[in-house]
């Protein structure tokens, strides 16, 4: 009995709340997003806010670094990786692997769904939705180049597997 508490206990302090809210903004740097559905580099920046219904809060600077084979017109699902470190010490390891994209008057809005790999949250499913503005002109997407930059809006839903 002891052994099995004992074995018990770090699992669920390692994994926190099975499910948690977060709010934030992200810079994205992109490889370059033009015309051609060619992949390109993917690589993100941001802080979030997070909270749980147990009155869990904490901010978590997060970093993410994938591929995205979509255009600047109309963004496909990405592929990518996510580590995000929380306040309080723990962090979360989320593996997106698809998504859905649409684009209106210049604003896009991605929908990404994953898995908690790692950490806080692990098992659990993993949804992110991003809102963003390129940070040049319209005409940035068919020049040579392409979109190098943008910022977003961004809101993760991590809920029980």
């Amino acid at each position: 009995m002891v052994a099995a508490t004992a074995l018990g206990a770090p699992a669920a302090h390692a994994h926190g709340s099975s499910s948690f809210e977060c709010t934030g903004q992200e810079n994205i740097t992109y490889g370059g997003l033009g015309l051609s559905s060619e992949p390109t580099t993917v690589s993100v920046d941001g802080l979030y806010h997070c909270s749980d219904d147990s009155g869990w809060k904490a901010t978590a600077p997060y970093h993410t670094e994938g591929t995205t084979p979509g255009t600047c017109l109309l963004f496909a699902s990405n592929q990518s990786r996510e580590t995000v470190r929380y306040s309080d010490g723990t962090k979360s390891v989320i593996e997106y692997k698809n998504g859905t994209s649409t684009r209106l008057l210049g604003v896009n809005r991605a929908t990404l769904h994953g898995v908690v790999v790692a950490g806080r949250g692990k098992g659990s499913t993993a949804q992110k939705t991003i809102q963003t503005l390129p940070d040049g002109l319209p005409t940035d997407c068919a020049l040579a180049g392409g979109i190098r930059h943008s910022t977003g809006f961004t809101h993760l839903s991590v809920g029980a597997a």
